[in-house]
């Protein structure tokens, strides 16, 4: 994986604070827990997903246990309306 580098200005005072808290709790360094945070952020864990798919975009685990049969349902095709 590529990393890529940021510059963040205009940082909040208490948004700043926050983080040096948490960095010197976990005893992480400064950056890394504020990409911690954003990862968090982004994906809901600390862990970075797999890039061969889009799943954690969509959030497919939050998906209704019906979508597929109704997403089915409405795939069929009614032969009386081709007539």
């Amino acid at each position: 994986m590529r990393n890529i580098q940021y510059t963040i200005r205009n940082i909040p005072l208490p948004v700043d604070k926050v983080i040096r808290k948490r960095s010197k709790q976990t005893g992480k360094s400064f950056n890394q827990t504020v990409v911690d945070l954003l990862t968090l952020q982004t994906f809901g864990t600390t862990e970075v997903p797999d890039n061969s798919n889009f799943d954690w975009l969509f959030n497919i685990n939050t998906l209704d246990s019906n979508f597929d049969k109704a997403i089915k349902e409405m795939s069929q095709v009614d032969e009386s309306l081709w007539k």
